[in-house]
């Protein structure tokens, strides 16, 4: 008999962003985190929110940058491209994280895709919308801008790496990033709680799905991982986390 998987399974649809959720979202923020929950309530009243589907994108590089947007809820990945070329993942962003950019945070395109990797809801912000933000919340500012250099200095160190890493390194270093982001500990493993393919951590990895699945049963055979129909979860962590030369969560 199958597996069952251990993957959450929302009750309702995950597109359909409730006022809890949607605050909820709003105050992890890291530039919205320090407001009051009455605060954020206003916050929420000036955005839009946008359904998404597993696949579609959210936008793409170079395109010019219109909308800051944050997840409520569902998964979004975050996609660059090496000096040779190859897809490289950069995030991958649960409720609660930001993506895009807007004028008055220094961007005025893109410099990375967005895909949906699950269906779910985004909050958006205009520029106009997030200026009326600002002018409420003076504070708000700096800690966007804080907040978006960081993470477009992390995306282009993890570009660097990914150009000169072999394929063992890159999926270690993809399922590292899954954990911190979506996973859930449970008593012995951290589940990856995602529904993930052989090619979605391909392409997540940039290397082929024979490779992915060499490596998956290699590391399950030692224990380090446990893996199921579109399910990962991790078991040994600081082993992935040697194989990828990164700190041990």
């Amino acid at each position: 008999m199958p597996r069952r998987t251990p993957l959450s399974i929302p009750e309702s649809d995950p597109r359909a962003c409730s006022l809890g959720a949607r605050v909820h979202a709003l105050g992890a923020v890291p530039f919205f985190a320090d407001l009051e929950h009455e605060a954020l309530h206003r916050v929420d009243q000036r955005t839009s929110m946008q359904g998404i589907e597993a696949g579609e994108a959210v936008h793409l590089a170079g395109h010019p940058a219109d909308r800051l947007h944050v997840v409520a809820t569902g998964v979004v990945k975050v996609t660059g491209a090496a000096p040779d070329g190859t897809e490289v993942l950069l995030d991958v962003l649960g409720p609660g994280s930001f993506l895009g950019t807007l004028p008055a945070l220094g961007g005025t395109t893109y410099a990375e895709d967005a895909w949906a990797l699950t269906s779910g809801c985004l909050l958006g912000f205009t520029g106009d919308q997030f200026e009326a933000v600002l002018a409420e919340h003076p504070t708000v500012a700096r800690a966007a801008l804080v907040a978006v250099g960081q993470r477009l200095r992390t995306a282009q160190e993890r570009i660097e790496r990914s150009a000169s890493a072999g394929a063992p390194v890159r999926i270690a270093s993809t399922l590292l990033m899954l954990a911190d982001r979506l996973g859930v500990a449970e008593a012995d493993r951290v589940v990856i709680d995602v529904p993930l393919g052989r090619e979605d951590l391909a392409s997540l990895a940039g290397c082929a799905p024979e490779t992915v699945s060499r490596s998956l049963a290699g590391w399950s055979r030692d224990g380090v991982v446990e893996t199921g129909r579109r399910w990962v979860a991790l078991r040994r962590p600081e082993v992935l986390a040697e194989i990828a030369g990164a700190p041990p969560a």
